[in-house]
């Protein structure tokens, strides 16, 4: 065993260690009572590093965890009504992945029905269809109201992202039809500009946030379209997630011998995330996309300068502002790595395969070992320093990075295990 997939198991130990009595489900943190079920903090990110560790060991007893946690999500949403849009598209994908390692039909079903209920929520809108909720992260920034929510993160891109895999997994008869509404009214309120197109947020913005990249801005919704074009080869598509990445260009600065985009374009002076939530190992996705479906080495090149440009802050050791103490696969290292991963396997170039490997030796340094059990104390909030927490679940916790550490381990054995999320290439094994 491989010391990446020991550390990995390690990470598993403290998750296993906030696991409720009795229960297949876990506190998001280690210090809170709180517990959750969907993809980003909850149970639904912990199925799937089971689901994974299952794939590199064959081990029942984890495929037996596994299916345990998706009774009691099967079991929540049977509770619930109507969910924030951004929260059924983790639902749908962990319930399907689920079933296809399970062979369990009602996961299946189950995520079939995710996708309904997120369709009849949405709201007939010009060409198409829209999801019209409060204001996300109002309890950040303290505005309140409903407002129409178009980014990739918590809106409409994401839930047409999981709308196109329903459609490659057969999950919904309707379910492309759906996507096409989604990107009919992601075309309309797409605003022009002479360097391209970008897409904010949401709609009547209450505040200053005209963020580029993933996955609030507008790289994201770029990234749906070219997906969007994969499905239906409609040539809107395709030029709307160009025209995206030409803006998201526009905003770029040299750095070192490569470039960065900036976080939000109101800051006076740049600030440059470099994880996966509005740096490179997100935005770098949308132009690894376009490469594949053109083949115009323009997009390569893009993305391999903004791997440069990660690398002239001194990135993984260094900490820039843009990348503070966060190990997680969304703001943080293990983005960072899994990014590097998808950059090694569509290039072949060894470079990435040594950045994945400087990432794994930051996370690891930067860990907690308390016995067996492995956890990673960080700040999700890059203005929140001094909060921190021992999360388990995948976006922000030891979930994720556990599983980039499985992924990592199984590439450079050449067999390479990952379960891709929605918002990734689906060759990022």
């Amino acid at each position: 065993m491989g010391d990446y997939m020991q550390a990995a198991l390690e990470a598993v130990n403290f998750i296993d260690a906030q696991r409720l009595e009795g229960r297949a489900k876990w506190r998001c943190a280690d210090d809170a009572p709180a517990s959750n079920y969907d993809l980003y903090r909850g149970s639904s990110g912990i199925i799937l590093l089971l689901l994974e560790l299952h794939a590199a060991h064959g081990s029942a007893e984890v495929l037996a965890q596994a299916v345990a946690a998706g009774e009691e999500v099967a079991a929540h949403l049977a509770r619930v009504g109507d969910l924030p849009v951004s929260t059924w598209p983790g639902y749908a994908f962990a319930m399907s992945e689920l079933a296809r390692v399970s062979g369990r039909e009602d996961f299946r079903a189950l995520a079939g029905t995710c996708l309904q209920r997120m369709r009849d929520q949405a709201t007939p809108l010009g060409a198409g269809i829209g999801w019209i909720e409060p204001a996300p992260f109002s309890e950040i920034t303290g505005f309140k109201g409903e407002r129409e929510i178009y980014d990739q993160s918590v809106g409409a891109a994401g839930a047409g992202l999981a709308m196109l895999y329903g459609h490659r997994n057969d999950l919904h008869p309707e379910a492309l039809g759906w996507a096409v509404a989604v990107g009919e009214r992601l075309l309309e309120v797409g605003e022009a500009d002479p360097d391209g197109t970008r897409w904010r947020l949401m709609s009547d913005m209450p505040f200053a946030f005209t963020a580029p990249n993933f996955a609030h801005g507008g790289a994201g919704v770029g990234y749906f379209m070219a997906e969007l074009y994969k499905a239906t080869e409609d040539e809107r598509y395709l030029t709307a997630a160009k025209e995206a990445a030409r803006y998201v260009l526009s905003r770029a600065t040299s750095v070192g011998d490569g470039r960065l985009v900036c976080h939000t374009e109101e800051a006076r002076k740049p600030i440059f995330y470099l994880g996966a939530c509005h740096g490179p190992a997100g935005t770098g996705r949308l132009f690894l996309e376009l490469y594949a479906i053109t083949g115009e080495a323009q997009w390569l090149e893009e993305a391999k300068a903004l791997t440069r440009g990660l690398l002239s802050l001194g990135a993984p050791e260094t900490r820039s502002k843009g990348l503070w103490n966060n190990h997680g696969q969304c703001c943080g290292d293990a983005g960072v790595g899994e990014y590097a991963l998808l950059m090694a396997r569509r290039t072949g170039e060894e470079a990435y395969l040594d950045l994945a490997r400087r990432c794994a030796k930051v996370i690891v340094a930067g860990s907690t070992l308390d016995g067996d059990q492995r956890r990673w104390i960080q700040a999700e909030h890059r203005d929140r320093p001094e909060f921190v927490q021992a999360q388990t679940g995948y976006m922000q916790g030891a979930a994720g990075i556990a599983s980039f550490l499985v992924h990592l381990d199984t590439a450079l054995a050449g067999q390479p295990v990952k379960i891709a999320l929605l918002d990734w290439p689906q060759d990022a094994g």
